[in-house]
């Protein structure tokens, strides 16, 4: 085991038995730093609110002699709380009515707050009611309704009032207007009219005079990155021409989603030589890009610049951090990061789960786990499936067992196909094909077939020669033209010195034409049937 080198912490005692126990003994009993409540402030103007906070402030607003404006603002603080409750905006909405606040005279302040918070909790149509009692309507009014529509996945519908918001005349689209509708499109899935729809857009766009706009001009981005134009990208970015961080960000993220981290590293060199600050989302996407491509180096580097420049880290930024460290082999420096945070979440905590487990250290992260509860941290299924994942890797099936036994009781997580997945992976390597197949057989789940070739490897490496025929001839049925069936296949039958066999199963993949059929075409293979060692069959 790597040694471990804990931070000093007030909660790290000294220890001289091992590296491991060092480990341990370094877990640190957090006193969590949580996002900030959302509150209100008592000078009369109401800031965003949490749900609670909304509920509390609403019966205040009703208990003294409200105003329009009053009114006004709670509805905007409500639309900006973490969830949005649709039945007190509705009571809310009747006490306005009943006030006569939206009967005759100006009251389009008020009633785009109404139709702004609707369109917050995905109510449209309530928006729209809203929107068609209007006497007035101003360019705010329509960005509301449009994106309401396009943020509840009902793009035609935002498209369409887009259009009649062009055909009124008097109000014309803005810079707020053409984000919503161009977030939508990126979010279709509808084959080459995605890429007609943005097209016309950005056609739109161009006409209204906005393409240089840094606010439209990163939504164009993202929008074309979204449905893979990345060359679309570069022009779009090209044509802002600005130095806006937004801007820059959303084409780093560009390169990100097409798979072209070069460009997103090239992109982020230009940033710092033009002198543009980067944000959190930048850097947690270098981090990203860094270890995926293991360029620890370059990760240090990038890790020290925004120790210089950025002061609010978020945990974002920092599970990308140790993440990074983590796929470069640097566990070390990983947990580093994990323990000098200051603002940790769930995510924090199972980052680190799956790096200890990748790096062979289950009791560790079993310690986590524990600590991670402590805490006052609930573990989703996302941290379950690393810790089990953890104790796959390291043979350890009892554990792994009661961990998902435990799950739906202790934890109040219904395990997902992927826990079933792990869980059928730990029993196969451990050589208990029998329990295997009846977790398979008993999941509420079709097996797929990445995870009945796992079966057929544990098959052949514990010489299970009647369960892997079984699984080898549904595979076939399955995946006839997938080599690496064939290959577990008769590897059992070597194994067990069974050369007709073998030679059988040889002769059937070659007639369907598999023997140079790999997943990586720059590569060729050659079979040779070997009678030395443990009689297995050699892949060149």
């Amino acid at each position: 085991m790597p040694p471990f080198l804990p931070p000093p912490t007030p909660c790290a005692p000294n220890s001289t038995s091992g590296p491991a126990r060092g480990l341990l003994d370094a877990i640190p009993q957090r006193n969590l730093k949580l996002a900030p409540r959302r509150s209100r402030r008592q000078g009369g103007r109401i800031t965003t609110l949490s749900s609670s906070s909304t509920v509390s402030a609403a019966q205040d607003l009703i208990a003294d002699a409200p105003t329009p404006r009053a009114f006004s603002a709670l509805f905007k603080a409500a639309s900006s709380a973490t969830s949005p409750s649709p039945s007190l905006g509705v009571q809310l909405h009747a006490q306005a009515v009943v006030r006569g606040f939206l009967g005759d005279g100006d009251n389009t302040i008020l009633s785009t707050a109404i139709l702004n918070f609707y369109a917050s909790c995905r109510e449209p149509d309530l928006a729209r009611q809203v929107f068609d009692a209007m006497a007035r309507r101003n360019a705010v009014t329509w960005n509301a309704l449009i994106k309401g529509y396009a943020q509840a996945g009902r793009r035609e519908e935002a498209l369409e009032f887009f259009r009649d918001m062009r055909r009124q005349g008097h109000v014309a689209p803005d810079k707020y207007t053409f984000p919503a509708l161009l977030s939508g499109i990126g979010r279709e899935r509808c084959g080459g009219c995605m890429q007609e729809r943005g097209g016309s857009m950005h056609a739109q766009v161009i006409k209204s005079g906005l393409h240089k706009d840094p606010f439209v001009g990163a939504s164009l981005v993202s929008m074309y990155a979204a449905i893979g134009e990345l060359e679309d990208v570069k022009f779009v970015f090209d044509d802002v021409d600005t130095l806006d961080p937004v801007v820059w960000s959303s084409m780093i993220s560009a390169y990100v989603n097409c798979k072209e981290e070069e460009g997103a590293l090239r992109t982020f060199y230009k940033m710092l030589c033009r002198d543009i600050k980067p944000r959190q989302f930048v850097y947690s996407s270098m981090f990203a890009i860094c270890g995926s491509m293991s360029l620890l180096e370059m990760g240090r580097q990038v890790h020290a610049h925004s120790l210089k420049n950025i002061t609010d880290k978020d945990a974002a930024m920092t599970n990308a951090l140790l993440t990074m460290y983590s796929d470069c082999g640097c566990i070390n420096d990983a947990w580093r990061v994990f323990s000098s945070s200051d603002i940790v979440d769930a995510v924090s905590y199972s980052s680190m789960i799956l790096a200890l487990g990748q790096h062979g250290h289950p009791k560790e992260a079993f310690e986590l786990f524990r600590q991670m509860k402590f805490s006052g941290l609930v573990p989703d299924e996302v941290t379950l499936l690393n810790l089990l994942s953890a104790f796959t890797h390291a043979g350890l099936v009892r554990e792994g067992l009661h961990i998902f036994d435990s799950m739906l009781d202790t934890q109040g997580i219904k395990p997902t196909y992927q826990h079933y997945a792990c869980v059928v992976d730990m029993l196969a390597r451990s050589g208990e094909i029998g329990e295997a197949m009846k977790t398979i057989n008993e999941m509420p789940f079709e097996a797929e077939t990445p995870l009945w070739r796992i079966v057929l490897g544990a098959c052949s490496k514990h010489r299970d020669i009647a369960t892997g025929m079984k699984i080898a001839e549904m595979l076939f049925e399955m995946e006839p033209y997938e080599a690496t069936n064939y290959i577990l296949l008769g590897n059992i039958y070597t194994r067990l010195g069974r050369w007709t066999e073998a030679e059988k199963v040889r002769s059937v993949m070659d007639k369907r034409g598999e023997k140079n059929d790999v997943k990586c075409p720059s590569l060729s293979i050659r079979f040779e049937w070997q009678k030395s060692g443990d009689n297995v069959i050699t892949v060149i």
